[in-house]
């Protein structure tokens, strides 16, 4: 990329005739940056425009050398009035310099104007140029769109199936605590159960237990009175 800005290459262009797009797209080709092109257009503008004004200042320095350079008739009086062909060339030439006094050039506004509007072309195109950058990284704006859309239909097809999950889950910890539940209700039932069962057995054996105590004393008397 160029480092110099191309003000003498801009110049050239203008005196071909070529517009500020031309003269960007010549430029660019080149390996100037806008910027670069932007300020190239600008200063060859100013410097065109004070080159513009030159021959205002050349006329009178012109007028002024042929006054002096004119050369008085031998034997004349620098005071004598000069001969009428001399006299109506100054005073043709002193008229066109007051016209040229009276009348400045107007050539700022309309450069200042062209400047303003070449500024606006670059600056629109900067923008255009930025723009489809982007565009390019980002890539097409209904494709961009097509892929979050499916992106978040496929988190929300995720979470419908999380919270289902969840729910199986929920189910199934709700039914072993449900069977927990009734396996203790049953061990219950069956404790109750047995111990009417044991009931049962002890009543007979507690009484079998009196009387075998009973069966014991009386044979321990019936020995005792046969000593």
């Amino acid at each position: 990329m160029a480092n110099e800005t191309p003000v003498g290459e801009v110049l050239e262009f203008i005196k071909k005739g070529l517009s500020n797009e031309e003269i960007t797209k010549q430029l660019e080709v080149k390996g100037f940056n806008l910027q670069q092109i932007s300020d190239a257009i600008n200063q060859a503008k100013i410097k065109e425009g004070v080159e513009g004004n030159m021959p205002e200042q050349n006329m009178q320095e012109q007028q002024q050398s042929m006054e002096q350079d004119i050369p008085l008739p031998q034997g004349q009086p620098e005071g004598q009035v000069q001969s009428p062909g001399v006299t109506e060339v100054q005073g043709g030439m002193q008229e066109q310099y007051q016209q040229q006094e009276q009348y400045p050039p107007q050539q700022a506004y309309p450069q200042q104007s062209q400047s303003y509007g070449d500024m606006q072309a670059l600056v629109e195109q900067i923008i255009e140029e930025k723009w489809q950058a982007a565009m390019k990284d980002m890539g097409d704006v209904r494709v961009f769109k097509a892929r979050v859309s499916d992106d978040m239909e496929a988190v929300k097809q995720e979470l419908v199936r999380t919270q289902k999950r969840l729910e199986d889950l929920q189910v199934a910890v709700m039914g072993k605590v449900k069977d927990y539940s009734d396996g203790v209700v049953k061990i219950g039932s069956d404790m109750k159960a047995l111990e009417k069962v044991f009931t049962k057995i002890m009543e007979p054996l507690t009484l079998n237990v009196k009387e075998l105590g009973r069966i014991s004393e009386e044979f321990k008397g019936h020995h005792k009175r046969k000593k």
